[in-house]
Formats: structure tokens, C-alpha cells, sequence
């Protein structure tokens, strides 16, 4: 039962394991925390008592759906995929998969297979550990309308998870609206966020919709809500509270039911802790955080991020890359990318500029990545004695023959290798200093 309990706290939805007298002997983690209920007040209790909502009936007949509600939060009803099986022991499985539409769910194959590895979501791709418990994150966050922090580093995607709950949840017919709080000032934030009636303040010709109000019956975006003023964070709470908006320059309360997710890089507890972010809004937004890992932090997805630029890029420039090199990609895996997917992106981007045959090679990355990759991660191997040649060794073997065979690429790569040291370069090319400068100044690289 141990190797299924392990299986059953990834699933993203809520797990019971019930006896044959429909007693409680186990819960995974994800009803746990959805219910708020802990592990000791349910163990050994009747299904039925805990779960008052939810209809089982003719045991062992296969799959039926169910519907729970949950009264104590006044949540919208959650539907449930329920199936039973038995085990020689006479365990009996519950499944609910708290979801925002019925979903058949086979727990035995669940059980056999191991958690489903995911590639992409709603748009976002990655494969690792990580991003899966990202994916189950998204799949909670969906099932109700409670709001949500967004938080990770710049460029790791947060504008994707926030669409991607919102895809993901009952509102996906519903308009799904972004605002940037950092690009606009305090009077043009509350205007765009709230809007305005004609005659609030000079230039406001007629009155305006604010964003709350497009959004009404979606879902709102906040992106870098660290940035708001003391002042906007009053009234953003107020609407939170009340859920109605007031117009600039107006007193009528407009209701609104929007789902409110805000998203930012920065830390809000420490904000929160210098005076700088109110403590009750920060507590108020903070009902479901969801942390977006840097790049660095699952680098075993940069081969299929790549893999998926290039195809984009192939898809809008028309042309036909088909991979990059093994040396392209030691660079990029080594490579610690402070811009994290954002800036993957635009390297692939670059590299669609520059490249002219059918694979990236280390000459088509942008210039300031090959020497920070070398300085970062491949030096500090090469120092270790764990790196190999970045090219074939064939021509260096043959001094004679490799100093009429240097590419310009190969010149560049060396003299990364070698931190911009010209004596170490010519060495390992086998050819004199003043043979080099004169290779340089033939390449353009003097």
C-alpha cells in the first residue's frame, strides 16, 4: 500500500481509500488540502459522514458519476468521477477528480502506469518533476475561483500559468484580461483597472469600462502587483472584499465576478515585513501561491524548449532548421539563463536570424550567451579535466593540416575556450600567435 500512497498524493485530485463498510483508511494529500480537513479527523470515519454530497451506489458496477458540494465554503459544486475496485485485501477505491466538468478517471490504470508525464499544458512546455507538480497546481487552482499568486523569477512564464488556469477552469469561455500594474502610473492604473465616467479629469470625453468590468464573469491577470501604490492597494482590496468596482469620478458601485489571479517576481512576504505591501491584501490574494521554477532549476527541459521554438520559428520565418548542434546545445545547457525561458526564446530567435544552414550551430548563438557559458560552466569543467575537445580532435591531431583548415567558427569557439587568451588559442590550433592575429584580421574578428 506504501508504493500506491505515493502514487496517489500526485494525482491531481482528491483520493479516498474506503473498506468494505465505507470507512475512511486513507486520503492523499490533494483531498487534504482541498477539504482542509487533516489526516487524524477522517481516518476510520464513514465515507458517507465526511462526504454527505456524494451518492455511491451499486458497488462493484464500474464507473458512475457523482456530484460534491462543498457547503462549508459555499464552493460551486464539484463534480466527481467515482469508481470502485476491489483488492484481495477488500480495500475499496474512491476517486474524485475535482475538476471543473465530469471526468471518467480508470484508478486502476492510474495505479499500474505511474503518474501521466506531461510535455506541455495549456500551452506551457516541459517535461521535468517540476513542471509537473506545476501542472497539477494549475489543475487545483481551476477547480475552484479562489485567488491566486503567481510567483517565479522574469521570464520562467507566469502569464502562461495564469491563462493556463484560467483555460482550465469554468470561466475558459470567458474573457481572460491582463493588465501590467508596473507600465502605467497610479491615476492611469485605477482608471484602466476600475475606468472612469465622462468629465473624471480632463481628457475623459465619455465614460469608460475598466478592466474588472471587461473581465466580468472571466478571469483578471494583475502582473507585477508588487508595484502598485499603498493607495491602489486599498482600493484592491476594497474590491476584493466587496466584489463591486467604482468608477473614477463616480459613487455607484458596479458589481463584478471576476476570478483574480496577480503575478510577481518578487518576494511579498519581505514586502509585506518592510512596510511596503499591506499585510491584509497580501493575505487576501495568497489563498492558492504557485512557484514557477527558474530555468536553471529544471535544465532538463531545455532540449525539448528548444526543440519547440524551432519549430515555431521554422513555422513563421518558413524556414527548415531541423535541430541545433551537440556543441549548440553543451553551450545552452551550460548556460545559467538569468532570463530564463524568455530569454531561451529569444536566443533561438537570434540564432533564426543569423543561421544559413539546416542546423544551429555555436556561431549562430548571440555572443554575450557563448562567453558567459564558457566563463559559468565549461571553464570551470575544462579547469576539472572533465571537458572535451568542442570540436573534433582529427585536424588538431595534424598540426600541419588544421592550420589550413580553420573555420571561423572553430577560431571563435577556441578563443571562448580560452577566455580571449590569443597565446593559449594558437596553441591548441596548432599555428603561431602572429598566424592567428593574421586568421583574425582575414575572418573580421580582429
Amino acid at each position: 500500500m506504501q508504493h500506491e500512497k505515493e502514487i496517489l498524493d500526485l494525482i491531481p485530485g482528491g483520493v479516498v481509500v474506503v473498506d468494505q463498510e465505507k470507512r475512511i483508511s486513507y486520503a492523499n494529500e490533494w483531498l487534504l488540502r482541498l477539504t482542509g480537513f487533516s489526516d487524524e479527523e477522517i481516518r476510520g470515519k464513514d465515507v458517507s459522514l465526511i462526504f454527505p454530497e456524494l451518492k455511491i451506489s451499486d458497488t462493484g458496477q464500474g464507473l458512475k458519476q457523482a456530484a460534491a458540494v462543498d457547503k462549508a465554503e459555499n464552493r460551486r459544486p464539484l463534480y466527481a468521477a467515482i469508481r470502485e475496485v476491489y483488492s484481495g485485501a477488500g480495500r475499496s477505491m474512491v476517486y474524485m477528480s475535482l475538476l471543473s466538468s465530469p471526468v471518467l478517471v480508470n484508478v486502476t490504470g492510474l495505479l499500474d502506469a505511474g503518474p501521466q508525464t506531461r510535455e506541455t499544458f495549456f500551452g506551457i512546455v516541459g517535461r521535468s518533476a517540476r513542471m509537473q507538480e506545476v501542472y497539477n497546481l494549475i489543475e487545483l487552482a481551476a477547480a475552484t475561483d479562489s485567488n491566486v499568486v503567481i510567483l517565479g523569477e522574469s521570464g520562467t512564464g507566469k502569464e502562461l500559468v495564469a491563462s493556463a488556469v484560467h483555460e482550465a477552469s469554468r470561466r475558459a469561455g470567458q474573457n481572460f484580461v491582463r493588465v501590467n500594474c508596473a507600465a502605467l502610473s497610479e491615476t492611469l492604473l485605477e482608471s484602466e483597472l476600475f475606468g472612469h465616467v465622462k468629465g473624471a479629469f480632463t481628457g475623459a470625453y465619455r465614460d469608460h469600462a475598466g478592466k474588472f468590468e471587461f473581465a466580468a464573469g472571466g478571469t483578471i491577470l494583475l502582473d507585477e502587483i508588487a508595484e502598485i501604490s499603498p493607495s491602489m492597494q486599498a482600493k484592491l482590496l476594497r474590491v476584493l472584499q466587496e466584489r463591486v468596482v467604482v468608477r473614477v469620478g463616480d459613487n455607484r458601485e458596479i458589481p463584478v465576478d471576476v476570478r483574480v489571479i496577480v503575478s510577481t517576481n518578487k518576494n511579498l512576504r519581505a514586502l509585506v515585513s518592510k512596510g511596503k505591501f499591506r499585510e491584509d491584501l497580501f493575505y487576501r490574494l495568497n489563498v492558492f501561491p504557485v512557484h514557477i521554477p527558474a530555468l536553471r532549476e529544471r535544465s532538463t527541459d531545455i532540449p525539448l524548449l528548444i526543440e519547440h521554438f524551432i519549430s515555431k520559428f521554422n513555422s513563421r520565418t518558413g524556414k527548415q532548421i531541423r535541430s541545433c548542434s551537440p556543441d549548440a546545445l553543451r553551450f545552452m545547457m551550460e548556460y545559467c539563463w538569468p532570463g530564463n525561458v524568455r530569454e531561451l526564446q529569444n536566443t533561438i530567435e537570434h540564432a533564426f536570424v543569423v543561421c544559413q544552414k539546416d542546423e544551429i550551430g555555436v556561431v549562430d548563438l548571440p555572443h554575450e550567451l557563448r562567453v558567459a557559458a564558457v566563463r559559468e560552466g565549461i571553464c570551470a569543467e575544462k579547469k576539472a579535466g572533465f571537458i572535451q575537445p568542442i570540436f573534433s580532435p582529427a585536424g588538431i591531431t595534424d598540426r600541419k593540416n588544421n592550420r589550413l583548415n580553420i573555420t571561423p567558427e572553430m577560431l571563435e569557439a577556441e578563443l571562448l575556450r580560452h577566455n580571449g587568451n590569443k597565446a593559449a588559442t594558437a596553441r591548441a590550433l596548432g599555428i603561431s600567435k602572429v598566424g592567428l592575429w593574421k586568421k583574425m584580421k582575414k575572418m573580421g574578428m580582429g
